[in-house]
């Protein structure tokens, strides 16, 4: 093993490596993270020498408790900032993921209901390699190759279901939804219009069609217009045609788009208010649209 840096020799060392530590916003870091801002500071040569200093730094900061292994390997936690929470953990180490489904329910106020789970989203495995070449290139300034080739860590896309006793689940998708940043946080949160998108099409991971019927009676009104934007915007037709039932028929709302979005509705048996419950003769016969959910067929009756 590699003997930790020797503080009364290294001293200068030490202190640039606990500077730059200080200026790290987010709660944790990968190897990545910890090895690009030694890198990009001068805090390692940038020669062959780089990888063995920086696993000699990073033996020290770990014995000086300035890093903590988090629990997934080739992450750390920073000293002073362990009693962040596991969704600020997992944004500061997954740069390409945002928090969503009913934990950003629960975010923005639209649930009373807690979650053991924390719903996050993220681009697929093939998506994730590709923004993760793009964004090292970004930060290392074209000297990506060169930092390479002496052994560095790059940035990897860690495999976990648990942080800090919590529970993850993970979505993974082609194309992101909207997300916003939180300020002065690593945080990242879909947007109240993308909530509501993703309660019509993944109820079950918001809290179930019948709690997802609730909360657009309660509250869709106060976010129309943004209801309204993100769906007319990225939107499937039957997204559309959802939307268009909930809104108009069950939470009584008008909007000029309903005649646009009526545009698609179409028959065909996989055409569903519930997308994954059973199939109802009940109908809607404006949005051509099976309503097997029994709340929402007394409300549109009504």
């Amino acid at each position: 093993m590699e003997q930790i840096l020797s503080l009364p020799r290294d001293y200068e060392r030490v202190a640039k490596v606990t500077g730059l530590l200080s200026t790290v916003r987010d709660p944790a870091l990968s190897s990545y993270g910890l090895a690009k801002l030694l890198y990009m500071h001068g805090a390692i040569s940038k020669a062959k020498s780089a990888k063995k200093e920086f696993e000699q730094i990073l033996e020290t900061v770990l014995a000086l408790h300035l890093l903590t292994a988090s629990g997934i390997p080739g992450t750390y936690t920073l000293f002073g900032k362990g009693a962040a929470e596991p969704r600020e953990v997992i944004c500061a180490l997954d740069p390409f993921c945002y928090v969503s489904h009913l934990s950003a329910m629960e975010y923005h106020g639209l649930t009373d209901r807690f979650s053991k789970i924390l719903y996050m989203t993220r681009p697929s495995a093939a998506n994730w390699k590709e923004q993760a070449e793009e964004k090292m290139r970004k930060d290392l300034d074209g000297e990506l190759a060169q930092y390479r080739s002496y052994g560095l860590p790059t940035l990897t896309r860690h495999k976990f279901n648990e942080i800090s006793g919590t529970l993850v689940q993970f979505q993974e998708r082609s194309q992101l939804g909207a997300f916003r940043l939180v300020a002065n946080s690593s945080l990242r949160v879909a947007t109240i219009g993308r909530v509501f998108l993703d309660m019509l099409r993944e109820p079950a991971l918001c809290g179930g069609v019948q709690h997802v019927i609730d909360v657009f009676k309660s509250d869709a009104r106060r976010y129309l217009k943004l209801i309204v934007d993100e769906i007319e915007r990225h939107g499937q037709p039957i997204d559309k045609v959802r939307a268009g039932f909930v809104l108009s028929e069950v939470c009584k709302l008008s909007h000029p788009m309903w005649l646009e979005w009526e545009k698609f509705a179409q028959r065909g048996g996989s055409r569903k208010l519930d997308p994954a419950g059973e199939f109802s003769s009940s109908f809607s016969e404006r949005w051509m649209l099976s309503i097997n959910v029994p709340s929402a067929l007394s409300m549109e009756e009504g």
